[in-house]
């Protein structure tokens, strides 16, 4: 029968996927790897297979009749484990937590590999001799949020992935969760195979009990002076704008505008609410301030703000106005104007009429529909109107930008799917013409970025996009315009990519440094922090966006915020020269750049788990 589990701690570290490369003071982590490629020591076994080592893999037969199991000795809880396998017809699974129950039986969580039923997860029970007693569904397989997820590596081979957390088995955005597992969250791990050959190598374990903990040792990048405005998780947008009309810049993140110059005192606007990073399912709480906007609405002379909320946030969904009280020492009065869907908005003219509208998704993919929202003329506390722009469909709900793709003079709206093109009879005319385009990484419109940017990188005279390619993952890059005739079509360059790319791989980075990588880029800016006169991307690291939640959240790596400086060389050639503002504070579904201290140069506000900062410009101009 399977051995009783032991308790045993490893020196492990928590993060497997992801780790922030270079100018980050603690060392990388450590994955166990528990088949060595020569013996199958650590490794006993139970039932009727046979398994042996051949050329660097496992290798096991089935026998007739019978279920046989290659058992590691020892126990785990929450894991994350990958390997590669090799099945040609067999019916095979892993095993997971397997416990012992009573009468020589045991239970477990067994995930199948082959077969219709792959990678769906099933608690089982085995006698003891290994054979199969009964079998529930505790998660099915799901076209994105997996539990389990099974890729093709080529060659014959795939790779099999699975993430065990608590008691939970997955996650869905937000607080919600998908399934519940009740069995014994403590056991062994075993490789399964009851038909045919199985071959398994590169089998890598991280136990997830053992975090890196504490915060790295600060790095605050030369030129940069960090001000922190809060060290409490009230907001992950932040923005600036004169608030009190003393004609210096201030800062807003969440309930509090903080006066400049110092920016050391928090005035309140509405009634503040701290959130929790990682509540009791483990999923991070969404605040009530996902994204700032600063602007005079109802043209009085005072800067009044914009608050958008995601939509599946816990509190306060929607689009929030509040306006200005002036001199009256009280909250501001609160107005919901709009509905939102999208976790990245874009706020500037895009009916041409001087005002900004805020581009916005509304509704689910396949049935998501683009627009912008615009104030009544007469009263901007009233109900926004929202104006279509594309039919239903699939168009994510992360990235968001606009400009004049085209030159012709109007405003376009980007999306992480494709660029929307204004009719030439105006933007209430009709439905604009969408143009499908790849920014992003994949055919899942979700696995989009954040910011996008029109600018021409490259020099060409034809604007570029900037942005990132999932705002919970890796990847920078910039998109370059090609055209043929009045056809146009894009090129991506990589700037940055994952972190736990080989360095072949890297060769074709534009970034100058190419051991900085970091993931979750949901936040980008652009401006010209050196004062050369072309713009620099500025980005960073959303710590912790959904709570524990691996491999997507890398939460054990820095939270830092970076600038890649734009540097145009010969022949239509970029590249991005990477330098870091902090590996402290990280950002959250937001990050400005603008000059809040009046010298000139564009400074850096970000908000998020960590609290809210300003990193003050102090380079030479």
């Amino acid at each position: 029968m399977f051995e009783r589990p032991r308790v045993t701690i490893f020196a492990a570290s928590a993060s497997l996927l992801f780790y922030v490369l270079a100018l980050h003071a603690e060392a990388p982590p450590t994955t166990l790897h528990p088949f060595n490629g020569t013996s199958l020591a650590g490794w006993h076994t139970l039932g009727g297979a046979t398994w042996q080592v051949q050329n660097g893999a496992i290798a096991a037969t089935a026998k007739p009749g019978s279920s046989g199991w290659l058992v590691l000795d020892k126990g785990y809880e929450d894991v994350i484990l990958k390997l590669a396998f090799q099945c040609s017809s067999c019916e095979g699974g892993v095993l997971l937590r397997n416990a012992p129950l009573d009468a020589g039986r045991t239970s477990g969580l067994y995930v199948p590999i082959s077969g219709a039923d792959a990678a769906n997860v099933y608690r089982v029970s085995l006698d003891a001799q290994g054979n199969e007693l009964d079998r529930k569904l505790v998660s099915a397989r799901k076209p994105r949020n997996s539990l389990a997820t099974i890729t093709d590596l080529g060659g014959g081979w795939s790779e099999f992935s699975i993430q065990l957390h608590g008691a939970i088995a997955n996650m869905t955005r937000g607080p919600a969760v998908a399934a519940q597992d009740t069995g014994s969250p403590y056991g062994q791990i075993a490789l399964g195979l009851s038909k045919g050959d199985l071959r398994v190598k590169d089998i890598a374990l991280n136990n997830l009990l053992n975090r890196r903990m504490g915060l790295p040792t600060e790095i605050t990048g030369a030129g940069f002076r960090r001000l922190q405005l809060t060290d409490r998780y009230y907001s992950e947008g932040i923005t600036a704008g004169d608030f009190n009309h003393d004609g210096v810049m201030d800062v807003v993140a969440g309930p509090y505008y903080y006066p400049g110059p110092s920016f050391q005192t928090g005035v309140e606007i509405y009634a503040p609410r701290t959130y929790s990073i990682g509540a009791a399912n483990q999923a991070g709480g969404y605040t009530d301030s996902f994204i700032l906007y600063a602007y005079d609405f109802n043209h009085d002379g005072w800067t009044d703000i914009l608050k958008v909320n995601y939509c599946c946030a816990a509190e306060k969904p929607g689009i929030y106005l509040y306006i200005n009280p002036q001199t009256e020492s009280r909250h501001w009065n609160e107005y919901r104007v709009a509905d939102n869907d999208s976790e990245t908005t874009a706020f500037g003219d895009v009916d041409g009429d001087g005002k900004p509208e805020l581009i916005v998704t509304l509704g689910r993919d396949p049935n998501r529909v683009v627009g912008y929202s615009k104030p009544d003329g007469t009263d901007v506390t009233k109900p926004w109107t929202f104006h279509a722009i594309s039919s239903k469909g699939s168009y994510g709900g992360h990235a968001a930008g606009l400009g004049d793709v085209n030159g012709d003079g109007r405003t376009d709206v980007l999306v992480g799917t494709a660029w929307i093109q204004q009719p030439t009879a105006g933007p209430e005319s009709g439905l604009w013409e969408v143009h499908p385009a790849p920014f992003g990484r994949g055919n899942d419109p979700f696995v989009r970025g954040a910011d996008m940017f029109l600018y021409d990188v490259n020099g060409d005279g034809l604007p570029d996009v900037i942005g990132s390619l999932f705002a919970h993952g890796p990847g920078l890059a910039w998109w370059e315009q090609q055209r043929n005739g009045d056809a146009i079509s894009w090129k991506m360059h990589m700037i940055m990519d994952k972190p736990d790319a080989t360095p072949e791989e890297r060769k074709n980075w534009e970034e100058t440094d190419k051991s900085v990588a970091f993931t979750e880029l949901h936040g980008l800016a652009l401006a010209d922090i050196d004062g050369d006169g072309t713009k620099d991307i500025v980005t960073g690291k959303r710590w912790w966006s959904h709570g524990i939640e691996y491999p997507e959240d890398d939460f054990d790596s820095p939270p830092v915020v970076y600038w890649f400086r734009m540097v145009r060389k010969p022949g239509g050639q970029v590249e991005f020269v990477p330098g870091i503002v902090t590996n402290i504070a990280g950002i959250g579904t937001q990050i400005v750049a603008a000059d809040v201290n009046g010298d000139g140069r564009p400074d850096i506000l970000t908000a998020g788990r960590r609290g809210a900062y300003v990193y003050l410009n102090t380079s030479a101009k």
